[in-house]
């Protein structure tokens, strides 16, 4: 199937594409496996250009746009959704955030090493109560003077433990609840930030999620990222734009999932013929390519908005309802087509099939991608 790609986003692709299963592929059952962060393939991610894809190029990165990127973790999806959320975590939410509500000095000291992979960075927003700013573990940020002072929890902190930078979103109001809530820019190094515990997960093993703890974590007053009182936007924004970057991993597994079934189905003999030749087979890998085919255009479409500097959190909502729709269905049907060797770890199915859901579960969003929709018809 062909796009209107300019020639620019043909090469990224296709460089993304040989990266990915000249240094990914060969890794990324190991990555699973051993559920440990790929350090020296993230440094390889930003070797690439990866890491800072869609960043100015004043801060080091390739300002190729949106689209490329998406492209890039569509690739990098169909090896390894853990390091695709590595990967999202860090450039989709975190240097996204900074390079939209940052100031000129947080964007100098951050942006560049994040795109060059001296730091990582990540979002901290769930904690390990109902929701974020209610329960007994809340994050409450004091301020004290030119200093800030935050205490509490987070918990499912992707790169957690790895990231050199974490978005904080703390309460600077309590009295007034979530409407008070803030984003803080804190270093990975600050006294008093350590991981309670280490996070074991289904899938995308390989990236990190803990349970951070913030006992005293005193930082400057211009750590903090927009204005008191942002944190709810500073979040919406940065979760819908890694909910297209979300849609596009789930494309790129089901897409390598979907090649798994159908190279398995040509392979697989019964009553003297492929199984791929039988109807009901070819009903299941249909409508399978044609879900992802569909998902593939909405996310290309929302990625492109965002080049463009157009509204895009009503397809942002959209994509995010109907990749959590497909996804898993497509990898009910491969494992069903693939039989018992798609249950067994033998075939690849097994670690598509948990890290795809961990893709549709593993962030909460603030709104439902229903109740976005439907504001978005009827304001």
């Amino acid at each position: 199937m062909g796009y209107a790609f300019t020639e620019e986003q043909e090469i990224i692709q296709q460089t993304a594409r040989e990266f990915t299963q000249g240094c990914i592929e060969p890794v990324a059952a190991e990555i699973d496996r051993a559920a440990i962060h790929p350090q020296e393939l993230v440094q390889s991610l930003a070797e690439q250009g990866f890491m800072g894809m869609f960043l100015p190029e004043e801060f080091d990165g390739a300002e190729a746009g949106f689209l490329c990127y998406a492209l890039i973790v569509e690739e990098i999806s169909k090896s390894s959704g853990a390091v695709a959320s590595i990967l999202n975590h860090h450039a989709a939410m975190a240097a996204y955030s900074i390079n939209a509500w940052g100031s000129k000095e947080q964007k100098d000291q951050y942006l560049s090493a994040m795109c060059t992979g001296e730091i990582l960075g990540t979002f901290a927003f769930a904690e390990p109560d109902a929701a974020p700013g209610v329960g007994e573990a809340k994050v409450i940020a004091r301020k004290d003077g030119d200093s800030y002072s935050l205490n509490g929890r987070k918990c499912y902190v992707a790169n957690g433990g790895e990231a050199g930078v974490y978005i904080v979103v703390a309460l600077t109001d309590p009295d007034v609840g979530t409407k008070g809530m803030s984003a803080f820019l804190v270093d990975g190094d600050t006294p008093g930030l350590s991981v309670a515990r280490t996070i074991k997960k289904m899938g995308l093993r390989g990236c990190q999620s803990a349970e951070m703890l913030f006992d005293n974590v005193k930082i400057p007053a211009n750590n903090l990222l927009g204005a008191e009182g942002d944190g709810l936007a500073i979040v919406a924004k940065a979760q819908a734009v890694a909910g297209v970057a979300e849609g596009a991993m789930v494309v790129g597994i089901a897409q390598a999932a979907m090649d798994d079934a159908v190279k398995y189905g040509m392979q697989r003999i019964q009553f003297k013929q492929p199984i791929a030749r039988f109807p009901a087979i070819q009903t299941m890998l249909a409508e399978m390519a044609t879900n992802i085919h569909m998902l593939r255009l909405a996310v290309y479409h929302a990625a492109g908005l965002i080049d463009n500097d157009e509204p895009f959190t009503a397809e942002a909502a959209m994509i995010k309802l109907f990749a959590a729709r497909i996804g898993q269905s497509a990898l009910i049907d491969v494992v069903q087509i693939e039989g018992g060797y798609g249950y067994s770890e033998d075939m690849a199915a097994s670690r598509f099939f948990r890290d795809i859901k961990g893709v549709i579960t593993k962030n909460s969003s603030i709104d439902f991608p229903e109740t976005v929709i439907a504001k978005s018809l009827l304001d």
